[in-house]
């Protein structure tokens, strides 16, 4: 899922809709990706990407660095997070969701993976037709939203 990570954030901050919401919710849903950073800087090699930034513990880490300040936005990291963590499960490269526990890869399999940077990323990824229902349905569930709230 590439832009449809957008819509599901959204979606998200839509429950408490203000600006300082959706740039927690934005933040927090891409920090998984961080990795590529670490890829692109050299310091990690390439399948490095969706592995311990892909995690339940990653996820539940970042929101705990956010309770001493506001328990209300670590309940918003740890559900975006997560989200970002199911809306990759549809692409086939696999995510250690239980890691350190467990190194098995969880996946739906319902498209090729393309990469995780660049324009060819997103060609590769939109030549699959699973991609544009799942992501239709991301943006669907954000034009609702969109309606309950305004």
């Amino acid at each position: 899922m590439q832009i449809g990570h957008f819509a599901v954030a959204l979606a998200i901050a839509t429950y408490d809709w203000n600006p300082t919401t959706v740039g927690v919710v934005m933040l927090s849903h891409w920090l998984p990706n961080a990795d590529v950073l670490l890829i692109k800087a050299g310091w990690a090699k390439d399948d490095f990407h969706c592995t311990v930034t892909h995690t339940f513990l990653f996820a539940l880490i970042v929101s705990a660095l956010f309770l001493p300040f506001s328990t209300h936005y670590a309940k918003f990291v740890l559900i975006s997070i997560v989200a970002h963590l199911l809306a990759d499960l549809p692409s086939d490269i696999g995510q250690m969701l239980f890691w350190p526990l467990s190194k098995r890869k969880f996946t739906l399999a319902l498209w090729k993976d393309t990469g995780y940077w660049g324009v060819e990323t997103m060609k590769g990824g939109y030549k699959q037709i699973s991609t544009w229902i799942v992501e239709l349905a991301a943006f669907a569930f954000l034009f609702y939203r969109f309606t309950v709230i305004f």
